[in-house]
């Protein structure tokens, strides 16, 4: 599998100009806010799903916890998610499962995470099993020590040797394809 690329769609550099001209237009204080960010790319207040992963993903490129994305977070966010490798967009997906920070997955913080991406991947995608089983079947696959926590390196190898754990772990629910269709609301 290696650095093979994730991606449904793959954005243009004409269109990643238009969104850094979009996020200049947008907001000329220099500074993007949650609230922000959700209304360019129409994330509606209803859709719970939809929300909590914009959420989860301004927090994690937030690099200096000043709860607003710069000019330099914001393209960074933009390369990761549109045009990154596989390498780092695990180790950005590692980040975002890792809530407290200690370098270590336990079930809740997978299991969470995975509830969100199961209802967000279950419009697109026939999944047939619960966030749970989802969840336990990862720490079997992926847990080599049998701890009850992932590390960063069983994080990794797990998601490189098995192709399922690698679609379930990386978060991929077609970022690209889902902010090239909101491009047209931002225009």
């Amino acid at each position: 599998m290696g650095q093979a690329e994730s991606h449904n769609e793959e954005m243009d550099l004409e269109q990643i100009q238009e969104l850094c001209m979009t996020f200049m237009k947008e907001c000329p204080s220099g500074a993007l806010h949650l609230h922000e960010l959700k209304r360019i790319f129409g994330v509606p207040a209803s859709c719970e799903e939809e929300t909590l992963y914009i959420e989860t993903v301004f927090h994690s490129f937030d690099t200096n916890r000043d709860n607003a994305l710069d000019f330099m977070e914001y393209t960074a966010a933009l390369h990761l998610i549109l045009r990154g490798n596989l390498e780092d967009r695990l180790k950005w997906s590692f980040k975002i499962y890792d809530k407290d920070g200690n370098g270590k997955l336990d079930r809740q913080e997978v299991k969470n995470l995975i509830r969100i991406i199961y209802k967000i991947k279950l419009h697109t995608t026939a999944i047939n099993m619960t966030p749970n089983e989802v969840c336990d079947r990862i720490f079997e696959l992926v847990d080599e020590n049998h701890d009850g926590q992932i590390s960063f390196t069983e994080f990794m190898e797990g998601a490189q040797k098995d192709e399922w754990v690698m679609n379930m772990l990386k978060l991929d629910v077609n970022a690209s394809g889902w902010v090239m269709q909101n491009c047209v609301k931002m225009t």
